[in-house]
């Protein structure tokens, strides 16, 4: 073979080593050490963590915040105003379980803030304009091992365990509106004055109707809560203290009127007859002295608030009867 030749064959096998090389970094990025990161805007993500209807919710532009330098901590959207409150107590309590920041989608933040004044936990859109590693998103804390990993915690989550942790902290959080606050002082005190009862014991009761009948049904097996269990947790009341006003609140008032009405007990039905006014019930239903609940995120936050002796409907494996079974001032009946 001539010098020519062997020149030849030399430069034809670096450039076939050339092509090997460029098919595998250019067509086989995977067997490249670190594949490219999967990014996203955050004040995209945001929308995808809210409703539809958020979809067209002009989002204000805060001033540019500083990216975290570890994950975050936020959550889905999901349910009315009790399932919004606990969701927003989760991301609470779980980044201060784990020392991430905690941001809130603007549209659960839209919610709370028609009720409560200074909530600590900024919006998602304070860092909008960083970038959200979405290969590191986990769903829990017992997935979550680095804090290079952001914490989406699903919706409708009640992570009751961790907030009772910091609970009196929790109470401090959910600061109601002087507004709502003053209103529901003003309404406890003409109940009073309406059964002429003095020093009044308030006992909050909840009710939870409507759409759950179905809920319970379909996910637990479980039928409502009959009416002689809240007549049996208002005689327990009732045996235990003086002068017990029961001040009740529901999303079928209609129903508890018929059913509840004339037993014996000063009752005050506050609700609405549409249900509305979730807030205003809110707010009273905190202010009360103790709690009468039956299930549902609404009844147990309110009775959390309250921060009295509770009692609650015996619903197995349930989070609102897990909470009886921790806290000593709550108590199950069936």
């Amino acid at each position: 073979m001539s010098h020519t030749q062997q020149h030849v064959l030399a430069s034809a096998i670096v450039l076939s080593l050339i092509v090997v090389f460029g098919i595998h970094v250019f067509l086989f990025p995977m067997y490249t050490s670190s594949p490219p990161a999967r990014r996203t805007k955050i004040s995209t993500y945001e929308q995808v963590l809210c409703h539809a209807s958020f979809k067209n919710v002009r989002i204000p532009a805060d001033r540019r915040n500083p990216c975290p330098k570890d994950g975050i901590v936020s959550v889905v959207q999901g349910g009315r105003l009790g399932n919004q409150i606990w969701e927003y107590a989760s991301v609470w309590a779980t980044a201060r379980r784990t020392g991430l920041e905690p941001f809130m989608p603007r549209c659960i933040l839209r919610t709370l803030e028609e009720y409560f004044d200074n909530l600590s936990i900024p919006p998602l859109s304070y860092i909008g304009w960083c970038t959200l590693d979405v290969g590191q998103i986990v769903n829990s804390l017992n997935h979550w091992n680095s804090t290079e990993q952001n914490i989406i915690i699903p919706r409708h989550a009640t992570y009751w365990s961790l907030i009772l942790v910091w609970l009196d902290d929790v109470r401090k959080e959910f600061t109601f509106k002087s507004s709502l606050k003053s209103s529901a002082e003003s309404l406890l005190k003409k109940v009073a004055l309406q059964f002429n009862v003095t020093d009044p014991i308030y006992v909050g009761i909840h009710v939870r109707r409507t759409d759950y009948v179905d809920y319970l049904w379909q996910k637990l097996k479980v039928r409502p809560a009959p009416v002689n269990y809240y007549l049996a947790a208002m005689n327990y009341f009732e045996g235990k203290y003086a002068n017990v006003i029961f001040v009740l609140a529901s999303d079928n008032i209609a129903w508890c009127k018929y059913h509840l009405h004339d037993k014996g007990y000063k009752v005050s039905f506050i609700s609405d007859v549409d249900g509305k006014g979730a807030g205003k019930d809110l707010a009273v239903l905190s202010s009360c002295n103790h709690s009468i609940i039956d299930y549902g995120t609404y009844g147990s936050f309110a009775a959390l608030l309250a921060a009295g002796e509770t009692i609650v409907y015996n619903v197995t494996a349930y989070f609102s009867t897990s909470i009886a079974e921790v806290l000593p001032n709550w108590k199950i009946m069936s």
